[in-house]
C-alpha cells in the first residue's frame, strides 16, 4: 500500500502460514519453539530459496539491456563494498559475548577483506574484474534506490547491536542469500558481456575467476572441499543450530534474520520495479 513494489518476504509468509505463525509465536512468547536445526533447515533456508527463485524470474537477466544490467550491477555491488568492514565490526562487537562466533566472523572478514599473503579483498577482485572484462568502473557508484540505502544503513546499525542474537540472525541472512546473489550477479554480468560482444562465463576471464572463487568447491579458495560462500553460511548456521550451547536467543535470531532479509530481497524488487517503469515510459513515448 505504501510502496511501489511488494515485498517477496511478505509474499512468502502469505503462501507459507506455518512459517509466519512460528515466527510470530516465537517472537510473541519470547522463547524457542523449535530446534535451531529445524529453524534453519525448515524455515530460513526454504524461505531464501523461494524468494531468490522469484527474484531470478522477475529480473530475467537474458532480457536486460546493457544500461539495465549496469544498473543492477552498480546497485547490488554497493553492499559488497562495505561487507568486509562490517564483518570486522560485528566480530569486534561479538567478541566479549561469544568469542567463538567472533572467530567465525573474523575468518569471514579475512576472506572477504583480503588476508595478507593470500587473495586481495573480494570487492577489489570483483571491481577489477568488471573494469577488465566489461569496461565498467563500479568504484564510487552512488546508491540510486531507497532499498540500497536502507540495506547499507541497516547492516551498519546492526553490526553495532547490543543484542548478540540479533547479530547472529542478521549475519545468517547475509550469508544465506550470498550464493543466490552471486549466481544472479553472474547471470547479469554474462548478459552484459554478451551484449558488448565480449562473451560470457569463461570468456570473461576475471569475472569467471571471481565467481568460481565463491561458488566452486574445487577452487583454491575452498576449504576442505567446501566453497567459500557455502562455508560462510554453514559456519554461521552452526551457532543457530546449537543456540543453547552458545546462549543465543531464538526470538532475536528471527528478528535479526528478518531485518536483513527484507532489504536484501526488496533491493532486487525495487530496482526491477524502476526498470519496468522506465520501460513503460519509453514505450509510451515510442
Amino acid at each position: 500500500m505504501y510502496r511501489s513494489f511488494d515485498s517477496l518476504v511478505d509474499a512468502f509468509f502469505e503462501q507459507h502460514p506455518e512459517t509466519s505463525s512460528l515466527f510470530n509465536a516465537t517472537i510473541g512468547e519470547g522463547k524457542a519453539l523449535v530446534s535451531g536445526r529445524e529453524l534453519v533447515e525448515n524455515h530460513f533456508d526454504p524461505m531464501v530459496l523461494w524468494i531468490y527463485e522469484r527474484i531470478a524470474k522477475t529480473v530475467d537477466a537474458t532480457n536486460l539491456s546493457a544500461d539495465e544490467a549496469r544498473y543492477y550491477i552498480g546497485e547490488i555491488s554497493v553492499f559488497a563494498r562495505y561487507n568486509s568492514t562490517l564483518l570486522l565490526r560485528a566480530a569486534d562487537t561479538m567478541r566479549g559475548y561469544s568469542p567463538e562466533l567472533a572467530q567465525e566472523l573474523t575468518r569471514n572478514y579475512l576472506e572477504e577483506g583480503g588476508e595478507r599473503g593470500k587473495l586481495p579483498a573480494h570487492y577489489v577482485i570483483f571491481s577489477g574484474a568488471l573494469a577488465k572484462d566489461l569496461d565498467f568502473r563500479v568504484n564510487g557508484w552512488t546508491p540510486r534506490t531507497m532499498t540500497t540505502l536502507a540495506l547499507s544503513s541497516i547492516i551498519d546499525i546492526l553490526a553495532w547491536s547490543h543484542c548478540p542474537s540479533t547479530i547472529l540472525g542478521m549475519y545468517y541472512a547475509t550469508e544465506a542469500v550470498a550464493i543466490s546473489e552471486t549466481e544472479q550477479m553472474r547471470d547479469i554480468t554474462n548478459r552484459l558481456g554478451h551484449l558488448l560482444g565480449k562473451g560470457s562465463n569463461e570468456s570473461l576471464e576475471n569475472l569467471d575467476f571471481y565467481y568460481r572463487m565463491h561458488l566452486d568447491e574445487s577452487h583454491d579458495a575452498a576449504t576442505d572441499g567446501v566453497a567459500v560462500e557455502q562455508g560462510h553460511q554453514e559456519g554461521i548456521a552452526r551457532f543457530i543450530k546449537d543456540a543453547d550451547t552458545f546462549h543465543f536467543l531464538q526470538p532475536q535470531i528471527i528478528d535479526g534474520f528478518l531485518q536483513m532479509l527484507y532489504p536484501f530481497s526488496d533491493q532486487w524488487i525495487e530496482i526491477t520495479s524502476l526498470i519496468q517503469k522506465e520501460r513503460r515510459s519509453d514505450a509510451k513515448v515510442a
